[in-house]
């Protein structure tokens, strides 16, 4: 953070940290390198730079073709012609935009040159300025925990030992909801806090209940019920969409649904029923 903040040398930060956490290791027994441990070391981090040479490298002559052909400069303003004032779907294909070049580029790049391209034809439909500038940033990192690239899951398998794909999918399911959380957002701005105090607390409280409902009805398990079965979990997801849509209507009736469900289980919960842990 030092290095990052203070003396603005970036690119050199993670070198600078990796030699002192070297260096910091071999001050105790249990952590000292010993040349085993030492040749692992280097064999696992030849892997691990293998296998993200291999997915950037694919990634990059795709890119490069794009860029060379001049299709990277013009899609984005085809995407917002094809959309037709339709904020809905240019949103969705914004979203589409962001992820595809997100694939290839760095999150800074690929913010820079969608906030010069997408950015100004969103906010010319009257969305809020800065919502629509975090949407195109949150969808540029989704790429990174989604596979088939996934370069997060691929650097968090090779740190586990387990199969990237398998590490990808587990991160879409526990982060599923950042997959919907930049609409929200973008639909009501009181959620990143560009409303009134009043509309801030209504939007922020709903939107956290729905959340913790998405997720619950992602992973199966809530907290106070224990493992949910599908029909739970569905009825969950419902009212977690229901909560998170920014309308009062649609609050009251997520609320209702989740509240009879959540009796519902715990009525059912003393009983023998298929998927749910005592």
């Amino acid at each position: 953070m030092y290095f990052l903040f203070s003396l603005h040398v970036e690119s050199q930060a993670p070198f600078y940290a990796m030699a002192i956490l070297s260096a910091a290791a071999m001050i105790r027994k249990e952590t000292r390198f010993t040349i085993d441990s030492f040749l692992g070391f280097i064999e696992s981090t030849g892997k691990f730079l293998a296998e993200l040479i291999a997915i950037l490298a694919g990634v990059g002559m795709i890119m490069g073709a794009l860029a060379l052909t001049g299709v990277a400069a013009s899609f984005p303003r085809e995407l917002v012609a094809l959309a037709g004032g339709n904020i809905t779907f240019m949103l969705i294909l914004g979203a589409l935009t962001s992820f595809i070049l997100g694939m290839g580029m760095t999150i800074t790049a690929c913010y820079v040159f969608l906030a010069l391209v997408l950015a100004p034809g969103l906010v010319a439909q009257g969305l809020n300025a800065l919502a629509v500038h975090l949407f195109v940033m949150y969808w540029g990192m989704i790429s990174f925990i989604t596979p088939p690239v996934a370069l997060a899951a691929f650097a968090a398998a090779t740190i586990a030992q387990t199969s990237p794909i398998k590490v990808g999918y587990t991160a879409c399911r526990l982060g599923g909801v950042i997959y919907i959380l930049p609409f929200i957002f973008v639909f009501n701005p009181a959620l990143i806090l560009q409303a009134g105090a009043g509309e801030i607390l209504q939007t922020v409280f709903s939107a956290a209940l729905g959340v913790i409902l998405l997720a619950s009805s992602f992973e199966g398990y809530l907290v106070g019920i224990g493992r949910l079965n599908w029909g739970f979990r569905i009825a969950f997801l419902i009212a977690g969409i229901a909560l998170a849509i920014p309308e009062w209507k649609t609050d009251i009736l997520g609320l209702a649904i989740a509240l009879a469900t959540f009796l519902l289980a715990r009525l059912w919960r003393p009983k023998t029923l298929p998927g749910i842990e005592i």
